[in-house]
């Protein structure tokens, strides 16, 4: 009928896609019924959206270990208040700058570099923890750094206090080039040797056994722990320092 207003056909596209992402389709497992399975499926027909998501949900957890962690030793208050600007911003960096970043390093590092044997995996760990590592920390760093002060009024509107009462998190107060400074004179170094602590024997066992799909969820499981203690190195760490 004329009368009739139809939705456009690429909104119905969308919306069907979307709709066929979470379900898992008429041929895949529900999310529901068997998650793992649903999960494994996703990483086979969107495996650069599956690993954008569970990386960002990932990120932004280990911020909410970090802050529960440190809440409880202060133990200043019977109520947990969280900072979600701040889990935001984690689980922004995990989404759009460490998902899409692995997936494209483990994929080159597999293909330029294939086998299981003792040679090839010390090829890729050394690749990974002596090149790519002391570069991307920094880049990681610089990046929440950033977000930090462009979201600086978001923190102060939500807080709803006194803008100066926490000058640890108001980074809008020291121009960005100073707080780059200094993150890069105390927070890399630091963040690099406890890095190589934890990710060389993580990484020697992703690259001898973990399949290459599982690689970022292996790595972001692993991240878990390490977004914990980046959250405590640029924020709780940062302030203890200054102290």
């Amino acid at each position: 009928m004329m009368g009739r207003c139809m939705p456009p056909q690429p909104l119905l596209s969308r919306l069907a896609s979307k709709r066929r992402w979470l379900s898992g389709g008429s041929a895949s497992p529900s999310i529901l019924r068997n998650p793992l399975q649903w999960y494994v499926t996703k990483l086979d027909t969107h495996p650069i959206t599956t690993k954008c998501i569970s990386s960002g949900l990932i990120s932004g957890s280990g911020d909410l270990l970090c802050q529960s962690i440190v809440a409880e030793k202060k133990s200043q208050s019977a109520t947990l208040e969280f900072d979600w600007m701040r889990t935001l911003r984690f689980t922004i960096l995990g989404s759009f700058l460490v998902a899409p970043t692995v997936h494209l390093w483990y994929g080159m590092l597999m293909s330029r570099i294939p086998g299981n044997t003792m040679s090839a995996v010390a090829k890729r760990l050394f690749c990974d923890q002596g090149l790519f590592a002391p570069l991307f920390t920094p880049t990681f760093i610089s990046m929440l750094t950033v977000l930090e002060h462009l979201t600086s009024p978001f923190d102060q509107s939500i807080a709803g206090t006194d803008v100066n009462k926490d000058d640890n998190n108001n980074h809008g107060n020291s121009d960005l080039y100073t707080h780059l400074t200094d993150r890069f004179k105390n927070d890399v170094p630091d963040a690099i040797l406890v890095g190589w602590s934890i990710w060389t024997p993580s990484m020697a066992i992703m690259f001898a056994v973990v399949p290459g799909k599982f690689q970022v969820l292996y790595s972001n499981c692993v991240g878990f722990v390490w977004n914990a203690y980046l959250s405590w190195r640029t924020h709780e760490g940062e302030e203890e320092s200054t102290q």
